[in-house]
């Protein structure tokens, strides 16, 4: 799976459940039996032919899915969905629980969404698909799933860098408002690509002089996946560099307020981390208290797929101390198909990482690891420090994960096909 699964990465939020007593026999990485049928609940988009590429949470423990509706029509347009606690559409957003944005009458979808602290959604990715020149688009919403209208005046817009494709696949709010999305320029010389907006839309020229930024790695492809804000303002960006060669390998770049690369990370801004011959590409990324990094996602990619984390010191060197050198790699069916697409801390410090696993006979799972803060699998959870779910036959993956007040964890992401159902599961933490 590769591409609409590749742009996910979600920060842990508060959630807000009822907690319940539980049997004696329960265990950390349980499914959470109070929790809808088995401790998994399925919803399905009212669109028949939709899809969803992102979940995120919001605060009082909503979930907002974004993706795209009418897929194999002439006019398909970026959606959005909200459902409630308990896994139903949330009818106060949008009267029926599901908005749709058109942007052009060629394909327009998001990639990820983001919820700003004020409660208003923030939605990316690409406008004219199909077209001669696919650009990054933007929507916000108000938290009853209209367009903010003090966004860019009609709550929409698009951003242009190259003559070719360009595509953001996620998007971070700073604490000021300003708004930074990445992802890919694929014209001619593909790159990463980054710009930055004022909280009412405009791009702001104090990035990289006209609001836009792109920075190269290989001649290859790249691939921009995740972004997080330093306290200090500074941006850190992760993904994959050399797309289509034998050896792609984790790639971080940090950049300085105004867009410049930061010269005290790693080599001139950028870091190159391989976990082996074959492609590996960093789909998550996480900030510590302490100013280390962690990375996740998936280590070679085309032979034998697995879960794979890297943690960095704020300089951009690997972190000895954690895993083998730095890096950390967990293997759930040999010969299938594993990697993780996200991750959360718990308040202990514990790093839960969760994505798919398996493949084989067409089958993903939910799969989630829990690791020590050393890097170690944290065997108190599984029992291993693994854990799948299966709701169907098909394609399932966690997209999102995120620690409840309580400690539980709950994971969301697609199941089935055509068109998948929104899937959360609830597990316990101890």
């Amino acid at each position: 799976m590769r591409r609409f699964a590749d742009a996910v990465a979600v920060a842990g939020t508060v959630l807000v459940f009822l907690s319940f007593a539980l049997p004696a026999y329960a265990a950390a990485g349980d499914l959470d039996p109070t929790f809808g049928v088995g401790g998994k609940v399925t919803t399905e988009f009212s669109s028949r032919d939709g899809f969803f590429n992102t979940v995120a949470w919001q605060t009082d423990g909503k979930l907002v899915s974004a993706g795209e509706s009418g897929a194999s029509g002439s006019n398909p347009k970026l959606a959005l969905a909200r459902y409630d606690a308990d896994g139903s559409l949330d009818t106060t957003f949008g009267g029926d629980g599901e908005v749709t944005t058109d942007f052009t009458s060629k394909e327009d979808f998001a990639t990820f969404v983001a919820i700003q602290a004020d409660g208003k959604i923030v939605a990316v990715g690409e406008s004219g698909g199909g077209g001669p020149n696919p650009k990054f688009a933007l929507a916000r919403y108000n938290a009853d799933g209209s367009l903010d209208t003090s966004f860019d005046a009609d709550g929409k817009l698009t951003t242009d860098f190259s003559q070719g494709e360009d595509l953001a696949w996620t998007v971070a709010v700073q604490p000021d408002g300003k708004i930074v999305a990445g992802g890919d320029a694929l014209g001619h010389n593909p790159t990463w690509a980054l710009a930055r907006y004022n909280a009412d839309g405009s791009l702001d020229t104090s990035f990289g002089g006209d609001g836009r930024v792109t920075t190269d790695f290989t001649s290859y492809p790249e691939d921009l996946l995740a972004l997080a804000i330093q306290p200090d303002g500074k941006i850190l960006a992760a993904g994959g560099s050399g797309y289509g060669k034998p050896n792609e390998n984790f790639v971080l770049a940090r950049y300085d307020t105004d867009g410049s690369l930061d010269m005290s990370f790693g080599v001139g801004g950028k870091v190159t981390t391989s976990f082996t011959r074959n492609p590996d590409v960093a789909f998550a990324m996480l900030l510590q208290a302490d100013g280390q990094i962690v990375v996740a996602g998936q280590a070679s990619l085309a032979v034998r797929p697995t879960f794979a984390l890297a943690r960095y010191n704020p300089d951009g060197s690997l972190d000895s101390s954690f895993g083998q050198d730095g890096k950390v790699t967990t293997d759930f069916t040999p010969g299938g198909d594993d990697g993780a697409y996200t991750m959360t801390f718990q308040a202990d410090g514990k790093i839960v990482a969760a994505g798919q696993a398996g493949g084989k006979n067409y089958n993903w799972k939910f799969a989630l690891v829990r690791y020590n803060t050393d890097g170690s699998l944290d065997t108190s959870f599984g029992g291993d420090g693994k854990v799948t779910t299966d709701f169907t036959d098909g394609y399932e993956a966690a997209y999102g994960v995120a620690i409840q007040d309580d400690g539980k964890i709950v994971a969301a992401g697609p199941s089935g096909c055509c068109p998948p159902e929104v899937a959360v599961a609830r597990y316990l933490a101890a």
